[in-house]
């Protein structure tokens, strides 16, 4: 008699927005870094993943495309590269399977076979963490009659960028709007934020500063992975606030994801008056 066994399959992904730390915890699964770019010089990368949980998992690795959008969800799912030039065919990462002891942890490593000539711009595509169940096959019978097992492969992704070229990319920070949010009270900041000018992506840390009454500026949100890649001009991040503020200014900064003033993508200030 032949089990029955249902999967249902489930993609968490790793994407922008809403993420403060360049390191990720997903249920028994720690992530850093949260995205790899690979700049002009740069020929190798590593991703830490760590088993935060109990239990032994094991973890596939593969490549996935997304193309991200302006509105809705940041990244719609793709079959293949949303480029001519595939970021994919031209890194390697090992191992492709892992099994992670509690508590333990690994290091996938990438290494770029850089092609002579890559057009200018960023490339990116994402490497896809994916949950293999561990399910026997007594645990398909219940008193000796077949059953039905719902099994969830749970993955999570990080973008991997291909960097080619020097970054020209023009950033605006548009007016930015306030609201509470209906369901926990709490405030946020949703900031339109426009590229142009350049083939490549804004690679950003968006931070939020209030300056009250008193002349005093402590920051009161963030948010690591405000990425704008190429095939869109503009995303609106939402921005949860740590606490409620009234009156003075907000300072908007969009930094360079490497936290360098000197690449500090944009800059503005808010009256709130």
């Amino acid at each position: 008699m032949k089990s029955i066994f249902l999967r249902a399959l489930l993609f968490v992904c790793l994407l922008i927005g809403g993420q403060v730390s360049s390191t990720m915890a997903y249920a028994d699964l720690m992530i850093t870094p949260t995205r790899v770019v690979f700049e002009e010089r740069d020929r190798f990368k590593e991703v830490t993943l760590v088993n935060s949980g109990k239990k032994p998992q094991i973890y596939e690795m593969s490549w996935v495309y997304f193309r991200m959008q302006e509105q809705g969800a940041a990244y719609k799912p793709s079959m293949e590269s949303i480029t001519e030039f595939d970021a994919s065919k031209h890194i390697v990462f090992t191992p492709r399977r892992i099994t992670l002891a509690p508590g333990s942890s690994q290091k996938i490593r990438l290494a770029l076979r850089r092609p002579e000539t890559i057009p200018e711009g960023d490339f990116h595509v994402h490497l896809k963490f994916a949950s293999v169940p561990d399910v026997l096959d007594d645990d398909l019978i219940s008193d000796g009659k077949p059953r039905a097992v719902v099994s969830i492969n749970v993955g999570y992704t990080i973008p991997v960028v291909l960097r080619s070229g020097p970054d020209a990319v023009q950033t605006t920070i548009e007016r930015i709007d306030i609201q509470r949010n209906p369901t926990n009270g709490r405030l946020k900041v949703a900031v339109p934020v426009s590229r142009k000018g350049s083939p490549h992506a804004i690679l950003g840390h968006l931070f939020v500063y209030h300056t009250g009454a008193d002349g005093k500026e402590e920051r009161v949100g963030e948010i690591s992975n405000a990425h704008i890649f190429p095939e869109v001009d503009q995303r609106v991040f939402d921005v949860h606030l740590l606490k409620e503020i009234s009156g003075g200014s907000l300072r908007v900064v969009m930094e360079h994801y490497t936290l360098d003033e000197k690449k500090r993508y944009a800059e503005k200030v808010f009256s709130l008056e």
